[in-house]
């Protein structure tokens, strides 16, 4: 391939993945962060009171990584995924998603729960 024909392609990839980064991102949906995916890391560290530091040493990154994970602002590779899958004994799917994970209450009782504000009073 020539320079200008490179040059083309470069050019051509750039536009591609702008005009999909604003499709994707302009779908009424906030993604978490600049990954896009959603995760239940901190809910499960919480539950099982584990520290973002023991987490992060127990699979070798930093902590930091494990903040920028439950912001979403850090996607992971497949390997620290499949890392994390292990460690909390769950599937990958039960800790990552693309889309916005359904409430709990939602999942077990099938219905979304009443506010406290409407409420009748007792």
């Amino acid at each position: 391939m020539g320079r200008i024909s490179t040059i083309y392609v470069f050019q051509l990839d750039k536009y591609i993945v702008l005009t999909q980064h604003i499709n994707v991102t302009d779908n009424g949906l906030q993604p978490p962060g600049e990954s896009g995916l959603y995760n239940r890391i901190a809910v499960l560290r919480a539950e099982r009171g584990i520290s973002r530091q023991t987490l992060a040493d127990v699979l070798g990154v930093n902590y930091q990584t494990i903040g920028f994970l439950e912001r979403g602002d850090y996607g992971p590779s497949l390997k620290l995924a499949f890392q994390i899958s292990e460690y909390f004994g769950l599937p990958v799917e039960a800790i990552f998603s693309t889309k916005p994970f359904e409430l709990l209450s939602q999942q077990v009782y099938g219905s979304r729960p009443t506010p406290l504000s409407q409420k009748e009073p007792a």
